[in-house]
Parts: structure tokens; C-alpha cells; sequence
């Protein structure tokens, strides 16, 4: 099982752009981050292409986070360091994300019921690149701007970068049903599955497509099958965020069930072995940077209101132990840890870590230097982590399952737990 992490352009001494920003970043603090993550035994990191900043307009394109982004790579090849590029994602951690072009009611839609439509929807807080909007999400799927934007991110960033050699994949239109659900499956898995096509055609080998425990709950959503059938490797997202992953670690229940489900679904649904192998995303806990701040804090998770427990580090690095060595026994393709390096309480202002705890304090450093203990833990894991793997055990019923996956979802959590928990 392979293990990265996820690494955010470290921000400058005085950031001039929001965090993510390969525009403006501070070079030699990536070097060593990426240095730290070879020494701890690492050979894979995820680099966000923050959308709004990449992708200013719809067909406008910014040279400044390119070159920076080319920099982000060649620091990763010198360190022997493989990289899944997460392009055109919906989501920044655990905060919506869009440009303000895919924002607003299109001119095309003045005069017709679109505008009822679209301002009956709920209006959600969506960061782009500067501020915080409430206005409705544009159609994603359907609208030909949208489309042909998209198509113009594919070819002008996997066009250009496909050949770096530091690239081994891509992440496709992650969180796009938090931000605007889709009114069909099938209708999101044909979008998904032109996205794919569209990224080969310019030279993407190996993509994956995002689900999380949402979509899960979701008839509307996209699948694992969709995925799989359209190519790609599936990505479960195990965030510390509702409806599983919001409180203490424990022992990482939660990260291990979503990769059971997904991969059980597959394994029932996709006559491929390969496709069965899922990577684990996210898997990370929030820690208390304080003694006073241990336990619930009021937070904002994908722009609601919500209760995140901030663990002792102690308690997190337990549980990432655990959770790494019973996913490897359990067949997961690789896991990709959630965050790397905690900001310094001085940009605790700058959006999204204005918000959230968990964009605050989930890296296993802390923005001084020092290590966590989950980074210890992390070194002792990947140092015993179990050379066979088999596939998941757990049983679904697939067309049960889908029927009616809200409820399904939480009736096999409470029989996982059930199975899982000491008596």
C-alpha cells in the first residue's frame, strides 16, 4: 500500500493570495517539506490546483500559478517524490470552492424559468478567490460555458504538464455535488466520464474520481461504478466531517468502514479485481493546539454549522497507526493523508482557516517545526506496515444498497461497529 500526504503551497511570511496558492508561496519551505516527507519513508504527495486561482476566467488561464506549479514539481522530482495533481475541485479542505465565473445567474437565463430554479435552490457560502459569496452555483453538468471551460482547464494544464515525470495522477472534479447536487446519477456519470476522456486525450494516464461518505448516502450522486466504468480509480475521502468522521479518532472506524463500503460495492459491481483496489484520501484527525481547546468546538464544515472535536495528539496518532495498518490489510490502493503542515495562528484570519478547525490543526507538524506524535507514528507505521493485503470481506448487496443508501449506510455502520468494537 503506498502512502502520500496532502501539501499545500506553504504561504509566505506576509501571503499576498489565499492559502493553496502556487502563485505565491514560499519555495524553500516547500523543499523542506517535501524533504521531510522522502525522510519519514513518503513517496507521494497531492498538490491541489487551487481552481480560482488557476483558472481566473473561463477561458483565461494564469501563468503565475503555472510556473509556480512547474517549480512545486521539479522540487518533488529532486526528492524522488510522486505527485496526484487534484485538479478543478469543488472544495479547499473542508471549505466550498469555486471561481466566481461558475457563480451567479447566466445572462441566457434571465428570461426563462432557470432563474426560478436556481434561486429556489439553497444559496450556500462558496470562498473563490479572494472572498466569501452567497449566490447560486451554475449548472456544472449541462451549461455549454461551463462545459467548454472545463474542457479549456484539461487542455491547457494536462496538456502542458502530462509529460513532467513527477506526475502519476490525477484527481478529477472532486466535491462537485456539495456545491451543486446533480438531479441523476447517470447524468453526472456521463459528465464524469467525458471529463476522463477529455483528460486522456491530452495525455493524462491514471485518473481517479472522488466519492466521499456523501455521495454515498446519495441516489443522485456519483458512484464507484461510474467511476470505474469511465477508467478511473476510485477515491473515498475519509475526512474528520459529517455524517461518520466527526468525532474522536478512536481507532479510525469510520475511515476503515468508507473504504469497506466502496470497495465492497466494487468488488460486487465491477467483475475487475483491480477496480476493487481503492485509495484512501483525507485520513486525518484535527488536534487540540491548546490543552483548553481539547474536545468539541463550534466550526464550519462545507459552509454548515457543525461540532468538530479537536483530539490530543496522542489520541490522533493512535488512531492514523491503526487505521494505516488495518487498510493495508485490507487491500487499499494507497492512502493520502490529509494535511501536512498546521498554519501559524497568525493566518488564522485568512480565509478558509478562518473557519475551520480542521483546515487549522489537522497536519501532523505544527507550524513552529515541531513534530506531532501522529508523525512518529506515521514513520513507525509505514517502517511494519504489513507486505499482503487482501481484499475487503465485507458483504453489500448492491442493488439494496442504492435503493435506498442513506439508511443503508447507516445501518451497515452500526453492524461494522457491531463487528468491529471490542466486547
Amino acid at each position: 500500500m503506498d502512502i502520500g500526504i496532502t501539501i499545500w503551497p506553504p504561504m509566505p511570511a506576509q501571503p499576498q493570495a489565499l492559502p493553496a496558492s502556487w502563485s505565491s508561496y514560499d519555495h524553500g519551505a516547500l523543499r523542506e517539506f517535501l524533504q521531510r516527507a522522502h525522510d519519514v519513508g513518503l513517496r507521494q504527495v497531492r498538490f491541489d490546483l487551487r481552481w480560482a486561482e488557476v483558472q481566473p476566467g473561463t477561458q483565461r488561464i494564469s501563468v503565475a500559478a503555472l510556473n509556480g506549479f512547474q517549480r512545486g514539481l521539479d522540487l518533488a522530482q529532486a526528492n524522488h517524490i510522486q505527485v496526484v495533481v487534484s485538479l478543478m475541485s469543488a472544495t479547499l479542505g473542508p471549505t466550498l470552492h469555486l471561481p466566481d465565473w461558475a457563480l451567479g445567474i447566466p445572462t441566457q437565463a434571465l428570461s426563462t424559468q432557470a432563474v426560478s430554479a436556481l434561486l429556489s435552490a439553497p444559496t450556500l457560502t462558496i470562498l473563490d478567490n479572494s472572498f466569501y459569496r452567497q449566490e447560486p452555483v451554475r449548472d456544472l453538468y449541462t451549461d455549454p460555458d461551463m462545459r467548454a471551460a472545463q474542457r479549456y482547464l484539461l487542455r491547457e494544464v494536462i496538456g502542458n504538464f502530462a509529460d513532467h515525470p513527477a506526475i502519476s495522477g490525477w484527481l478529477l472534479a472532486a466535491g462537485f455535488e456539495r456545491v451543486r447536487p446533480p438531479t441523476d446519477h447517470r447524468d453526472m456519470a456521463a459528465w464524469w466520464a467525458d471529463l476522463a476522456e477529455q483528460a486522456r486525450s491530452y495525455g493524462a494516464e491514471r485518473l481517479f474520481g472522488h466519492i466521499d461518505a456523501t455521495a454515498l448516502s446519495s441516489r443522485v450522486s456519483l458512484r464507484p461504478y461510474d467511476i470505474a466504468m469511465a477508467g478511473g480509480a476510485v477515491v473515498v475521502s475519509v475526512g474528520p466531517w459529517p455524517p461518520l468522521g466527526d468525532g474522536p479518532p478512536a481507532r479510525g472506524e469510520a475511515a476503515c468502514f468508507l473504504h469497506a463500503i466502496v470497495a465492497g460495492l466494487l468488488a460486487e459491481e465491477v467483475n475487475d479485481t483491480a477496480a476493487a483496489q481503492v485509495v484512501v484520501a483525507d485520513l486525518g484527525w484535527p488536534t487540540a493546539p491548546r490543552a483548553n481547546l481539547s474536545g468539541w468546538q463550534a466550526d464550519q464544515v462545507f459552509a454548515q454549522p457543525a461540532h468538530t472535536f479537536l483530539a490530543d495528539e496522542e489520541a490522533a496518532a493512535s488512531a492514523l497507526q491503526e487505521s494505516l495498518t488495518t487498510l493495508a490489510r485490507a487491500g487499499a490502493a494507497a492512502v493520502w493523508l490529509a494535511g501536512m503542515v498546521d498554519p501559524p495562528e497568525s493566518q488564522w484570519n485568512i480565509p478558509p482557516f478562518d473557519r475551520s478547525w480542521i483546515a487549522r490543526t489537522w497536519g501532523l507538524w505544527t507550524a513552529d517545526g515541531r513534530e506531532k506524535a501522529g508523525w512518529e507514528a506515521l514513520r513507525e507505521a509505514i517502517r511494519q506496515l504489513p507486505a499482503t493485503a487482501r481484499l475487503p470481506g465485507f458483504p453489500i448487496d448492491p442493488e439494496r444498497f442504492w435503493r435506498d443508501p442513506a439508511n443503508e449506510l447507516r445501518r451497515l455502520w452500526r453492524e461494522y461497529r457491531t463487528e468491529t468494537l471490542p466486547s
